[in-house]
């Protein structure tokens, strides 16, 4: 029998808007619209493209979903009763129920209105993100259940993927095109739709199934590359009104499902592509070049994701020492620093002064070791974006790369280590890592998990943030200024690092 895989929400679609436009204050090309479940957002102040991000009006946008915006110098904060978020002018660092996270660009104000990055908006307020090329306008669409905020420390990313030749998977979805009224159904602006797509379901095994009223006409298939995708168009379809998931989000019509049990297949992910015509994406992200047939069935559509292709099977990247000397590049990323001192401690010291702290004693560790060369992001008190970070690690040709940070909450009592990891090639280090930072802090296991932060996000060597201890926590801040537990913390993330290289 058939295991249904329940689907989920799609939490954001992530991209860059405009490319070529300058810093703040350049003219943009382009000022793109703003839109909230369809219907136009009324601001004096329209959203802006900054530094190739887009940033949006906070206020109008968290205002017309029901959110309650204060302004507090130099915070602002944004709840609706259940969901607690902060953030601070210029800081690019936010507290969202009690959970610091990392964002692309520090908020700014401007004309007594407070800009925000878009990618923010979508993964915190709960809003699913649309770009349409055509009109440069965004699209937000509120779900049925937002709330602000994730305690796993997870996000969705990737449902705009790009082949690198700016061809996307996600489409423009447009509100509306949910039709149910039949087979034939259409308007005079060319909507047409013959078949109503009743459910999306896996087996467990190697097949999704597509059972449909109406009439199918010809799938339109699409490979896509870097990462792999299979993507296919139903034309003339609608989702029906029944669509047998918890689809409950009829307006941004989208959703995943997550695969855990075939070898390559990961997440079948669905959208309305285009409601002029009506066709319905399909989008099986795998893990690397698969093979697939399509099979129709009366009433269904059903597609066997097969094996790999031989030879196609692309393995994570692996930390590989220079070839002439056998020496490893680690980079170990200091974070925040200069004019962004990152979270304020119990007893009046910064983030910025205990990372750093920790970061020159693991570059003296490494120093005395023969395989590994130390190669931090500062080495002094200064400030450097997050793409700099980035660049020297990648221009590096780095083996590894390590953020060490620190964390901080509204609440005193929330305690404890964490390691983050974006992509999948960085899981193993984060599991070593974070064994190390518990052992070197002794401070609570809040496990390893997930998050978007750029630096481990756009490096392309294994990389990991270390969030050591809470500085909102007096018991945590105390571990963490004392010199004795920073040469031990030290020496138990170089001990992490030769485990994972294999050194010991």
């Amino acid at each position: 029998m058939k295991k249904l895989v329940s689907a989920v929400m799609l939490l954001s679609l992530i991209f860059s808007l405009v490319s070529g436009v300058g810093a703040r204050g350049a003219a943009a090309a382009v000022l793109p619209k703003l839109y909230l479940n369809g219907i136009e957002l009324q601001s004096s102040v329209a959203p802006k493209v900054v530094n190739q991000l887009t940033m949006v009006p906070l206020r109008v946008v968290s205002e017309g979903i029901g959110f309650q915006v204060d302004w507090i110098s130099p915070t602002v904060q944004v709840g609706n009763g259940a969901s607690k978020i902060v953030l601070t002018l210029g800081s690019s660092t936010a507290v969202v129920n009690d959970q610091e996270i990392e964002l692309d660009s520090a908020p700014f104000a401007e004309s007594n209105t407070t800009f925000v990055p878009l990618r923010f908006v979508s993964q915190n307020l709960g809003l699913g993100v649309e770009w349409d090329q055509q009109a440069q306008s965004v699209h937000l669409y509120q779900s049925s259940d937002t709330n602000a905020g994730n305690d796993s420390g997870s996000s969705a990313d990737g449902g705009n993927a790009s082949d690198g030749s700016g061809q996307t998977d996600s489409g423009s979805l447009n509100p509306g095109g949910n039709a149910s009224n039949g087979e034939n159904g259409g308007d005079e602006e060319g909507m047409q739709v013959n078949a109503l797509l009743k459910a999306i379901d896996f087996d467990g095994i190697n097949s999704v199934y597509l059972p449909y009223d109406g009439t199918m006409g010809e799938m339109k298939t699409t490979l896509l590359h870097s990462p792999e995708r299979i993507v296919f168009d139903l034309p003339n379809t609608a989702f029906d009104a029944g669509f047998a998931t918890p689809f409950t989000n009829l307006v941004s019509q989208t959703g995943e499902i997550t695969v855990d049990t075939h070898v390559s297949l990961q997440k079948i992910r669905f959208s309305l592509f285009s409601d002029k015509p009506s066709t319905i994406r399909v989008v099986l992200d795998v893990a690397s070049a698969t093979n697939y047939e399509v099979l129709r069935e009366p009433g269904a559509i059903v597609v066997r994701v097969l094996d790999p292709i031989p030879g196609e099977i692309t393995p994570p990247p692996t930390a590989n020492p220079d070839p002439s000397t056998g020496i490893y590049k680690v980079v170990i990323d200091a974070g925040h620093g200069g004019k962004d001192p990152g979270a304020p401690s119990v007893i009046g010291k910064y983030e910025k002064e205990f990372n750093f702290a920790v970061a020159k004693k693991v570059m003296a560790l490494l120093d005395k070791e023969t395989r590994i060369q130390g190669i931090m992001t500062r080495s002094t008190d200064t400030f450097v974006e997050l793409d700099g970070r980035v660049k020297i690690a990648n221009d590096a040709k780095a083996d590894l790369f390590i953020s060490i940070h620190a964390n901080r909450a509204a609440s005193s009592s929330v305690s404890g280590v964490e390691t983050y990891y974006t992509r999948a090639n960085s899981k193993a280090f984060a599991d070593i890592m974070h064994k190390h930072l518990v052992k070197g802090t002794g401070l609570k296991d809040r496990k390893v998990r997930t998050a978007n932060f750029r630096v481990i996000k756009y490096t392309t060597m294994p990389a990991v943030l270390l969030e050591c201890g809470y500085l909102s926590n007096k018991n945590d801040t105390s571990v963490l200024f004392t010199d004795a537990k920073q040469n031990q913390l030290a020496a138990e993330i170089v001990s992490g690092i030769k485990e994972y290289l294999k050194l010991n």
